[in-house]
């Protein structure tokens, strides 16, 4: 006995001994690793259980952790659609598992439960035996098996039904053929745990952060009614990859269901956020009679809390600058289930200046979080849920989701932010009831009602702390409500505020905020289309097929337009990344606003297939922006220029205002220095801002100015801002024209507004015609002017727009030109689109010349979107006989007041007097005649 004794004491000892060296404490759990090959059977009738299949072997093989898709198991899908990618095997029904177990001696009298990380609907039997069921789709599933696991062979029968009728969320993306598939298997960790019988069942850390200490909330499962227990806490502090131990507390209480504890962090508590992530672990030890038991969960020194109509991190104001996230990972079909391959993704987006994810309609795994809190990212998980919330029975479901989310993450200091789903459209009421008890249950993240609510009508309740939404509420649609500029031609009057306003750097959201006391958030900001990438398809060497774009390419080329596939690509994806520019600066120029939500970062590849993204579906580069230059509008820290307009005139002076919203963790003290350069590199003026110290938040730094009246001939100018011995910059573009008042050289043309007869004789006679055809005359065979990237997808708000009786967006992706053509001497442009060509666009009818020539190509084409491939023309020229024809399809004798549209009428006038002006293709007068009505 005395030997025995000693050899306890010394076991003591030695665990002591490696806590306070800061190793790792012995375990006090055991697990039986489930992961690897198991029996299998697909069950498509579903008769598996009126025939008892959890007794029987199953003929069939896989291997979990998996899905039946990576398992290659279900119908070979030949399916073509271009809704989204398309799975290689298809399943979607009931699937069965079944694993031999042989439990050890060390397992008896122990608590042993059933681990499946993540799911679908399921059943469990052991030995023939149903232990449960569970519905639980975004955290482990766990199941009780003490009572059926005795020491040596078992059997596991898992089955496994991802049938959608089960969930009836919506179209969420925990399980959406969009983005993540709706697999059916079982993903991540999958073992059995042997526990004592009194053991610790939920461990959660509330920081508080001015004391400076940590409250601890324990739960405890005590079937043996042991009366007291002893609880030690230690806590390991991680910086920089650097562990320290903290000094162990050691506690006796009463063995309650739920014990309350707290431990004082003093001057080792180091806080979290974006910028500085120390790091905690918290492990309770539980003694309570003859039973041992361990519990460890992470946490971090964070308080993240609404401070006015902004969010604040230790009391520090921050700045969302968000991404939405759909679960898109083509190669497997569900998401990462290990840190690895999500600190990958956070990392990728925090080079690109992201601070902030949210989770549209979906929660990511424990390994998202931890990553999360690597990288130093907010996250907003959502639960599965996304349209009306008609019965008292799916509103149960969603809270159970819930409250094991909070119960499974909220522990994690990136997780601040909690939905209850996407545009929640009915049901307010009992969205509200959820809300306010998850609150009641755990007040750490801030709550709100939905995203989007309503496409934001809805005006946020008393469970929100903060509203997501495109607009702030409104008797109609406004855009003095918006908060993006960008809508579809459905919910909103021509789209919203790109399309409609004249372009410059003044726009902000400063109404929207004034509307609300609680902190904005911009929803699903962006979703510019950029014509796809057909090489992309090569990467799909997963569980997804990009048969969606081969269908998309294969219409290309019939339209004879194949070999323009990367022209229309670097063109459509350079003007979208101009116009996510000008989104996020709008709203980093707002005073008082909380944040953005980008939709996307990335591709979203369902609904139609939606290329929004500057980065594909694999999230990586699509080369038409830099890192470099995304940055310098997307940053913890951003040099504004604000100005009314872009294009000038040579009578004029410009003047802008220098602003810096400055989101770095610290006061910004560096000399800012500016420039303006015309085209050639040339510096006409330049100068700097010595700001004492320029503090967190929007300030205002100075104005800078440049008389015009030096420049005879029209110039593009580029204004660049940088602050010293940082790499913070800004560039924006400047068009400086002649003021005029007369177009020279006009008279020596034909301008018309018809193909008529006379036109036909004049070409007959050799002369130059400029025909600008009235809108009237090209209806059914032209577009209308579209100035943004189409929204979206122009197939599915085409059908919305017809099905609520609203005008459809003409569906377009920007301008595709030569600029070393002459026509383009007078008019500097770029390849793509740009800022000057607003009123040009928005006065035009872009004109089908599908019937020209198959080589045929317009000076000026409009590139049209990937269902529809017309060959668009802008401005196209034709030898008609002797005569030559220029038709330009914008009506620039209607905006002929605007400086712009008035000196590309010039330069086109110009061009045509000139002798650069000898089109090449020619068309007889009556199949000129076809392209017009007449």
């Amino acid at each position: 006995m005395k030997r025995l004794l000693i050899v306890s004491f010394l076991c003591a000892f030695a665990r002591l001994s490696l806590a306070q060296e800061g190793l790792a404490v012995k375990p006090l759990r055991q697990k039986i690793n489930l992961q690897g090959e198991w029996q299998f059977a697909l069950d498509t009738g579903d008769v598996g259980i009126a025939q008892k299949w959890f007794l029987q072997s199953l003929t069939d093989k896989v291997t979990l952790p998996g899905t039946t898709d990576l398992n290659k198991k279900g119908f070979l899908n030949r399916d073509t659609t271009t809704m989204h990618l398309n799975r290689v095997y298809k399943y979607e029904g009931v699937a069965w598992y079944r694993k031999k177990v042989v439990i050890p001696a060390g397992f008896k009298g122990k608590h042993i439960e059933l681990h499946l990380e993540r799911t679908k609907p399921s059943k469990i039997w052991v030995d023939g035996k149903l232990v449960g069921a569970s519905m639980l789709l975004q955290t482990p599933q766990e199941f009780d098996l003490t009572q059926y696991l005795s020491p040596g062979t078992h059997f596991i029968t898992v089955r496994v039904d991802n049938r959608l009728q089960l969930t009836p969320y919506g179209n969420v993306h925990i399980y959406s053929d969009d983005t993540q598939t709706n697999w059916n298997g079982i993903i991540g960790e999958l073992y059995l745990e042997a526990s004592a019988r009194t053991r610790i069942t939920d461990l959660q850390v509330y920081p508080n952060v001015s004391a400076r200490s940590i409250s601890v909330k324990m739960r405890v499962s005590n079937p043996l009614r042991v009366r007291t227990a002893t609880i030690e806490l230690m806590v390991e502090k991680s910086v920089a990859g650097k562990k320290q131990r903290l000094k162990s507390q050691r506690l006796t209480r009463a063995c309650d269901s739920v014990i309350t504890l707290s431990y004082a962090l003093g001057q080792a508590a180091d806080l979290w956020d974006e910028h500085q992530r120390p790091l905690y672990k918290l492990t309770a030890v539980l003694r309570a009679g003859t039973a041992e038991d361990s519990k460890t969960v992470p946490f971090g020194m964070r308080e993240f809390k609404a401070q006015g109509t902004q969010f604040a991190v230790n009391g520090k104001v921050t700045f969302l600058r968000g991404k939405h996230d759909a679960c898109v990972f083509p190669l497997t079909g569900h998401p990462p289930m290990a840190v690895e391959g999500w600190l990958r993704v956070f990392k990728i987006a925090r080079s690109y200046g992201i601070n902030h994810y949210r989770f549209h309609s979906w929660c990511p795994p424990e390994a998202a979080f931890a990553a999360a809190d690597q990288v130093g990212m907010y996250l907003q998980p959502e639960l599965p849920f996304w349209g009306g919330l008609n019965t008292d029975s799916v509103a149960g479901m969603l809270r159970k989701e819930g409250i094991q989310m909070l119960k499974q993450y909220a522990n994690h200091p990136s997780f601040v932010m909690f939905s209850h789903g996407n545009e929640i459209w009915g049901g307010h009421e009992r969205v509200e009831k959820n809300i306010l008890a998850l609150k009641r249950l755990d007040p750490r993240p801030l709550y709100t009602l939905g995203s989007n609510v309503n496409i934001g009508y809805y005006a946020p309740t008393r469970s929100s702390d903060f509203f997501v939404g495109a607009r702030t509420p409104s008797n109609g649609d406004t855009i003095l409500t918006h908060t993006r500029l960008t809508h579809a031609f459905a919910d909103s009057r021509e789209g919203g505020i790109l399309n409609r306003l004249r372009p410059g750097t003044e726009v902000n959201f400063d109404y929207p905020v004034s509307q609300l006391s609680i902190p904005i958030v911009s929803h699903e900001i962006g979703q510019y289309q950029i014509y796809p990438d057909y090489n992309e398809i090569r990467k799909y060497k997963g569980v997804l097929q990009a048969r969606n774009l081969a269908v998309f390419r294969e219409r290309l080329q019939k339209a004879g337009m194949l070999d323009q596939d990367g022209d229309f690509q670097k063109a459509s994806g350079a003007w979208a990344a101009l116009c996510y520019k000008a989104e996020m600066e709008a709203a980093l120029r707002t005073r008082g606003f909380a944040g953005f939500q980008l939709l996307d970062l990335q591709d979203f590849p369902g609904q139609g297939t939606a290329l929004v993204g500057i980065l594909d579906a694999f999230m990586e580069p699509k080369n038409v922006i830099s890192r470099q230059d995304w940055l310098m509008s997307c940053n913890d820290v951003v040099l504004l220029l604000k100005f009314p307009r872009y294009c000038w005139t040579n009578k004029e002076t410009f003047t802008s205002t220098l602003q810096i919203a400055n989101y770095s963790g610290e006061a910004l003290q560096d000399e800012i220095k500016w420039e303006i350069r015309s085209q050639s590199g040339k510096i006409l003026k330049q100068g700097q801002f010595h700001p004492a110290s320029v503090p967190r938040g929007l300030s205002t730094v100075g104005d800078i100015t440049l008389p015009l009246d030096a420049f005879a001939e029209a110039e593009k100018l580029t204004v660049l801002l940088s602050a010293k011995n940082t790499g913070y910059q800004n560039t924006y573009p400047l068009w400086v024209y002649p003021a005029r008042d007369e177009i020279a050289g006009i008279k020596e043309i034909v301008v018309t507004s018809k193909y008529d007869q006379d036109v036909r004789l004049r070409l007959q006679q050799g002369e130059k015609v400029l025909l600008m055809p009235a809108p009237a005359l090209v209806k059914g065979k032209s577009v209308g002017g579209l100035f943004p990237p189409e929204f979206w997808n122009w197939g599915m708000f085409k059908n919305v727009s017809e099905s609520n009786k609203k005008p459809v967006s003409p569906g377009t992706l920007g301008l595709l030109m030569n600029p070393q053509h002459p026509l383009f001497k007078s008019f500097p442009t770029d390849p793509h689109t740009n800022w000057q060509w607003f009123s040009i666009v928005k006065a035009s009818s872009p004109l089908f010349l599908d019937r020209a020539p198959a080589g045929y190509r317009p000076i000026v084409q409009v590139i049209d979107n990937l269902e529809r491939n017309h060959k668009l023309g802008l401005i196209f020229e034709f030898k008609v006989g002797p005569g030559k024809l220029l038709v330009c399809m914008s009506d620039l004798e209607k905006i002929r007041q605007e400086p712009e549209a008035k000196q590309f009428y010039q330069s086109i006038v110009s061009y045509m007097n000139s002798g650069a002006f000898n089109p090449s293709a020619a068309l007889a007068p009556e199949e000129v005649g076809e392209l017009f009505s007449e």
